[in-house]
Parts: structure tokens; C-alpha cells; sequence
């Protein structure tokens, strides 16, 4: 199945780009669009890889990134949902003032006659 990158817009994907980086390892980056020849990308490794210390201040405006393809490793995402086991049903404890019993009525008062 080859996964349409438009399901993905506004939500992490990760992305391998040695030319970058320096190694081939992925690393999380926000997918904004896609291109024919690459994606335009946002993550704060990114911004800080490429924007010089004194553009502090353009960093904090959540630039985006355009990556050709050509310069990517790699894209990784996911194909299926995690499935999540069913909830384990609560267990029922007796608090420690109630008193466990063996038999069904026991440590009941005993119901006698009624005094009038």
C-alpha cells in the first residue's frame, strides 16, 4: 500500500535527511505540504540546523523548511493504528473498615420481632 502524503498535512511524520544531518537517522518533523520535487516541513531541529545563532529571532516564528526529495534518506510513517488492549475490568476490594464475610448474610444484624 503506498500511503497518500496529504493524509499526513499538519501532523508528524519522520523524515531521514543525511545532507543535513549528517547521519541517516529519522527525526520528527511536521509535514505542511508536498511538492512534486519535496516537502515543505517544520520542526525545531530542523530551524536550528540551518538558521545561524544570531536569527534567534526568526526561529521563534516557526519557519518552514523546504527539503527536495533528492536530499532525503527517507520518509517513515505510520500504516496502521496501535491497537490498545481492551480495560481491565475494576477490581472489587472490600475497604478495610467493611469486614469480609464467607457466607452470603453474614455480620448482618439478625432481624427478630418488632417491638411496638
Amino acid at each position: 500500500m503506498i500511503p497518500n502524503l496529504a493524509r499526513y498535512l499538519n501532523k508528524t511524520i519522520l523524515v531521514s535527511i543525511p545532507a543535513l544531518f549528517d547521519d541517516p537517522v529519522c527525526r520528527p518533523c511536521t509535514l505542511l505540504g508536498a511538492e512534486i520535487n519535496g516537502l515543505w516541513l517544520q520542526s525545531d531541529e530542523l530551524t536550528q540546523r540551518l538558521l545561524p545563532s544570531e536569527s534567534a529571532d526568526l526561529a521563534r516564528l516557526q519557519p518552514v523548511v523546504f527539503v527536495p526529495f533528492a536530499q532525503m534518506g527517507g520518509v517513515l510513517v505510520a500504516t496502521a493504528v496501535p491497537q490498545q488492549p481492551p480495560p481491565a475490568p475494576a477490581a472489587t476490594c472490600p475497604s478495610p473498615a467493611e469486614p469480609k464475610h464467607e457466607k452470603p448474610g453474614e455480620g448482618q444484624p439478625k432481624k427478630g420481632p418488632k417491638k411496638h
